[in-house]
């Protein structure tokens, strides 16, 4: 034990000035004697007795005596060493990407490193803690933290976010946190690599804990269908990454159902690749490897189908011109009659020409806006760089009145002045390109962009139908719903309800696990898929290390004095205290 202060040692003259003060402090006690010579007798024997029966031995006197001592050693401030992580500031990085989920030991990566970095707080003495989640946006997760229960709090909760890391900007993050003073840093992932990390940790002292064994795995590199004559086709690209050769059964299934299976021979590092001809039409495909290599985030891929060619239906009487523009594009145009609406089994695009959108099929539907009401053109027209003006230029098209606006929230895309002429957005549901101008107002069907315009439509609404996309793992995305329903229900492939969303609130976000989903809203249903970055379609890992250590330095530990013994001294001295007073006031009132 080694002491702070020890200069306040002095301090035990007063102590033994407080002992005198006993040895000459008067004190009576009443006694009846029959005769004055036992007094002679008694104060005899006190005159020979030796110093330290004088001292008058009360509990008071020991109370205080206590006290004393320990507001001495108190002030000394003792301390001992004791094993301490190097660094005031601990900066600790977290990776959540979907290769922590890799198994190691019956535990996922992810779990071990939770397991280290409470063991990491249990050894703290004082210092304060940031912690940075390492995703593709990083997140402070603590700010010079020094509670240990809101540090242990906060990663317990910790979850796996499957997106992929970006380290080199989280430890970019982290020395800004650091502030020159001394920091320590510690990365708890499976793959961060010296070299990808030595320009950004430089100078900083640095700690790499990659967790996990090297055991290999077998990944689904790719997965995709496409339309091919009257049925589907599909192809998968297999890889093994075992040193060894391995066989695994490779299945592809829609809606529970086996849709092909076949058993694969890889040799070691081999990639194959699957043709899969003639699969039903299917809302979407999930193709699986079955063998058991510790990592499953790769096992798996979906590819959601949509038409590539959809038939477009023709409803009443419509404009010449469209009709001719689509036959241009090569789309299989089908003539339907309003009336006969009633139950058609409609698939594919909807061209209507109109004063009013009631009545209309819940479709992908572009509308050519043919109200009385119209409004004459003085103003040159503008329009945003936009998908559906692509290589179809408006600086040369005439169009001398525009319609009156639809009722709606919608998109404006094209317009002159602040007359919209081109809008788009969602109708019941379903996407729809409303031109708000009749084609024999216009010079624009004579022109080369008409029917480019026709076809980027076509295009957009065959992606917009019933699919909303590829997603990245957690993904927020705004998906404009026009004047539909923005409550929608969230659900995986066993019609499992997840969440909920107020797209009129907030922005769509996708699940963090790789895998197909839909999305309800009303009765209509849209299906999406999360996809697992190519990034993470390995689970190899790299050596732990540590950086910027000096050279007699070989671990993350340190001795730091253990200061908490004089507080306790402290604390008793004031209980001591309080019973002595107690005591005394006792022994004044009896």
């Amino acid at each position: 034990m080694q002491f702070l202060n020890p200069a306040y040692f002095i301090l035990s003259i007063f102590i033994g000035v407080f002992v005198l003060f006993y040895f000459f402090r008067k004190q009576y006690a009443e006694k009846t004697n029959s005769s004055n010579l036992l007094w002679e007798q008694v104060l005899n024997e006190w005159q020979a007795s030796p110093w330290l029966k004088k001292l008058q031995q009360n509990l008071l006197f020991w109370l205080q005596l206590l006290a004393l001592l320990l507001l001495m050693l108190a002030l000394v401030r003792p301390f001992w060493l004791e094993d301490s992580l190097k660094g005031e500031h601990i900066i600790i990085i977290i990776d959540p990407s979907a290769s922590m989920s890799a198994e190691s030991g019956g535990k996922s990566r992810f779990e071990i490193a939770k397991e280290e970095m409470l063991d990491l707080a249990g050894k703290l003495n004082g210092q304060q803690v940031s912690l940075i989640k390492a995703g593709e946006k990083n997140e402070i997760l603590l700010s010079r933290e020094d509670d240990l229960n809101a540090i242990r709090r906060t990663i317990e909760g910790l979850e796996l976010t499957y997106e992929h890391e970006n380290m080199k900007k989280a430890v970019l993050l982290a020395g800004s946190l650091s502030s020159g003073k001394d920091a320590a840093l510690h990365i708890f992932s499976d793959s961060a690599g010296k070299k990808d990390l030595m320009k950004e940790l430089a100078g900083l002292y640095t700690v790499v804990h990659n967790i996990g064994e090297n055991a290999g795995n077998v990944s689904l590199q790719s997965f995709g269908t496409a339309a091919a004559g009257d049925g589907i086709s599909a192809a998968a690209v297999i890889e093994n990454q075992y040193s060894g050769n391995i066989e695994t059964a490779f299945t592809v299934k829609s809606e529970g159902k086996v849709l092909f299976e076949q058993n694969l021979s890889l040799k070691a590092n081999e990639e194959k690749t699957v043709q899969i001809k003639n699969l039903p039409e299917k809302p979407y495909y999930e193709a699986a490897i079955s063998i058991s290599d510790g990592y499953s985030a790769d096992n798996h891929a979906a590819s959601i189908y949509t038409d590539p060619k959809p038939k477009v239906y023709t409803l009443g009487d419509v404009n010449p011109f469209a009709v001719k523009g689509f036959q241009t594009i090569g789309a299989e145009l089908l003539q339907t009659d309003p009336s006969a609406l009633k139950g058609l089994d409609m698939k594919g695009v909807v061209v209507a020409e109109g004063s009013t959108l009631s009545g209309l099929p819940e479709l992908p539907m572009i509308f050519f806006n043919a109200s009385k009401d119209k409004a004459k053109l003085e103003e040159a027209i503008s329009g945003d760089e936009d998908s559906l003006f692509e290589y179809a230029n408006f600086e040369k098209v005439y169009i001398s009145s525009a319609s009156s606006v639809l009722k709606g929230e919608w998109e404006t895309v094209l317009k002159s002045g602040d007359i919209p002429l081109i809008q788009r957005g969602m109708h019941n549901g379903q996407p729809i390109i409303i031109v708000n101008f009749n084609l024999s107002d216009t010079d624009w069907p004579l022109l080369p962009g008409f029917p480019i315009f026709l076809y980027n439509s076509y295009q957009w609404l065959s992606q917009q139908s019933d699919f909303l996309g590829y997603f990245s793992s957690g993904e927020e995305r705004w998906i404009n719903i026009g004047n539909g329903t923005g409550s929608w229900e969230i659900f995986n492939n066993k019609d499992e309800n997840l969440y909920s969303l107020d797209l009129n609130k907030e922005t769509f976000k996708a699940p963090i696990i790789p895998g197909t989903y839909q999305a309800v809203s009303g009765n209509q249903i849209y299906y999406f898929s999360v996809l697992l970055d190519e990034r993470e379609k390995s689970a190899g890992i790299e050596e732990s290390f540590t950086l910027n250590a000096k050279s007699s330095e070989k671990s993350s530990m340190t001795q730091r004095p253990n200061e908490s013994l004089w507080f306790w001294m402290a604390f008793i001295a004031f209980i001591l205290i309080v019973i002595e007073w107690e005591v005394y006031r006792r022994g004044h009132r009896g």
